[in-house]
């Protein structure tokens, strides 16, 4: 529907129609249909740049109510020139544009309607929304460019109201049944600049909600933001690309950056089920006031998969973040949970995400409330929780594992079966020395900082049972190499600590049994001789100083060495 082959052939027939700014204004006909409507299938392209006055709060400024519609924009741009002031619910005594509006425009709108494409082009400066798809299915949106939407305008997306760049959606009816849409693909498309300051609202980049089969593929997300600190009934006000309710979904060559709010941020969200992201990054996304900011949240997901993604610089530059009843986060790369069952990460990296909050943990890869999820071969470095407070929640990790989502019948949701294979957590501090930093360097990285290694590890399992860590190294951490904290049934194995300044394994607080096997510590702790601390009586360590030949041991491969300075 949407190749070359077919563009070309529909020229040769003389089969595109062309729409003008006129047409697209209301034309000289006061009967004309204003929005322009393409009522009939067919191929329609945009014969110029388009000014658009959009005659209410609600207008749209084309609207596709047909089937089998390809609507090129030929490289223009439909442009919103005015902005008319928003309704307001008349019962919320707000004023206009600040937290109760119930208005919004579209550029280009679709509503149940099947093999639509929309192409090659831009839509800007709309009050509210630039495309919105909804109900459809076997929709293309290729080589689009859709930015600085939003503003003072929302629409209704079934539960929360939203504005932003495009839209695609099916929908939930009062009885709580969804309609999924369903074979989407948006293909180098760039949503940039989505902005707003209204309360209660999440601006987005991209949403794709209540949908199936979609493929997402080489666009970018980036500069999304939203002033304000009240979001709509969810955590997150502001998202680079937001995928909620959605099954069979591939994300591939994508990057969400440099998107920020004064609540809370996150260049990718997702929830729902089969996801598969490839080659995504998700870099310096940030939050000045908020409570938390990631690169990544993977929330309420069965089956997920994420290859060589990257997630660095995320940060919070807020010391009171976290201060409500779940402090699961203030800063992550990777936060994946709550309640994500059965997943895959390989290869990913976490570099230099980073908080000043007392309250809660800041690091690279976060499993909260996770079953069954595995990471290999992934990197956390330089991940750091410049809060310095001691008695307070304000940690610090390169991976974590915990368990903050309870469950209504008693305990907690998750914290089961999670494992790290082949990982590296080098470098996570609770200090913050700036290096050579020059303006404008956010203010999360002014100031010398010094933080009580205590709070730090490169690995650290609060309240798991049944994980694994194993083949992983720890290094050069402020704190521990693997603490393990009220677990039980850890396998402990093969790892690699060394120059850690506290310890290379601390297992606190054990709640059951523990296996430690085959792991070499060296140079951790005090005088480099807090190789391990707090394992059970009886676990084989073999101990010998560097530079000294080992002391000769009957013991097998599965020994613990611990080796220290003369």
């Amino acid at each position: 529907m949407s190749d070359t082959s077919h563009e070309d052939e529909g020229r040769a027939r003389g089969a595109w129609t062309p729409i003008t700014a006129r047409d697209i204004n209301g034309g000289p006909d006061p009967d004309r249909h204003v929005p322009f409507v393409i009522t009939a299938p067919g191929q329609y392209a945009l014969a110029e740049d388009v000014a658009w006055v959009a005659r209410d709060a609600g207008a749209r400024a084309i609207t596709i109510a047909s089937d089998d519609v390809t609507l090129d924009l030929r490289g223009r741009t439909l442009r919103q020139v005015n902005h008319p002031a928003p309704v307001v619910d008349p019962g919320s005594g707000a004023a206009p544009g600040r937290g109760e509006v119930v208005s919004g425009n579209v550029g280009i709108f679709a509503d149940g309607r099947r093999r639509l494409a929309i192409k090659n082009g831009s839509v800007a400066s709309v009050q509210g929304v630039g495309i919105v798809v909804k109900d459809c299915r076997h929709v293309d949106l290729l080589d689009l460019a859709v930015r600085r939407c939003g503003g003072d305008g929302v629409i209704d997306t079934s539960f929360l109201r939203r504005n932003g760049g495009i839209f695609v959606m099916g929908t939930k009816d009062a009885g709580g049944n969804v309609t999924f849409a369903s074979d989407v693909r948006m293909i180098n498309c760039v949503c940039s600049e989505n902005t707003s300051r209204l309360d209660f609202v999440v601006t987005l980049g991209a949403l794709v909600l209540f949908c199936d089969n979609v493929e997402v593929r080489r666009c970018v997300f980036n500069h999304t933001a939203n002033t304000s600190a009240q979001p709509s009934g969810v955590q997150f006000n502001v998202v680079g690309v937001d995928f909620v309710i959605c099954r069979n979904v591939l994300v591939e060559d994508c990057e969400a950056h440099d998107n920020t709010s004064g609540g809370e941020p996150a260049g990718f969200f997702a929830w729902g089920e089969n996801y598969k992201f490839l080659r995504c990054r998700a870099n310096r996304n940030f939050t000045l006031t908020g409570n938390r900011a990631c690169g990544f949240n993977i929330s309420t997901t069965s089956n997920l998969e994420m290859v060589e993604c990257e997630a660095d610089g995320n940060y919070n530059a807020n010391p009171a973040a976290s201060a409500d009843a779940v402090r699961d986060f203030s800063a992550l790369g990777f936060r994946i949970g709550r309640a994500v069952h059965r997943g895959l990460l390989e290869r990913c990296r976490a570099i230099g995400n980073h908080s000043v909050g007392v309250n809660a943990p800041a690091g690279g890869f976060a499993l909260h409330s996770t079953t069954q999820v595995v990471l290999k071969g992934c990197a956390a470095i330089g991940n750091r929780n410049a809060s310095g407070a001691a008695q307070n929640g304000g940690l610090a990790a390169g991976f974590l594992a915990s368990a903050p989502l309870p469950d209504p019948e008693g305990g907690f949701v998750g914290g089961e079966e999670n494992a790290f294979i082949d990982c590296i957590a080098d470098g996570t501090t609770v200090d913050r020395i700036p290096l050579f930093v020059q303006p404008p360097a956010p203010p999360v990285d002014a100031g010398l900082s010094r933080g009580d290694p205590q709070k730090a590890a490169g690995f650290l399992l609060d309240g798991q049972q049944d994980a694994r860590i194993v083949g992983c190294q720890a290094a050069n951490n402020h704190g521990k190499g693997i603490w393990l904290r009220a677990c039980r049934r850890a396998l402990i194995e093969g790892n690699t600590l060394s120059r850690n300044t506290l310890s290379g394994v601390h297992d606190e607080d054990p709640r059951g049994p523990s296996a430690f096997a085959g792991n070499v510590a060296h140079l951790n702790g005090s005088r480099h001789r807090d190789n391990y601390v707090g394992l059970p009586a009886g676990t084989p360590v073999r101990k010998w100083t560097l530079g000294s030949p080992p002391l000769a041991s009957p013991a097998d491969r599965l020994d613990n060495v611990s080796i220290r300075l003369p």
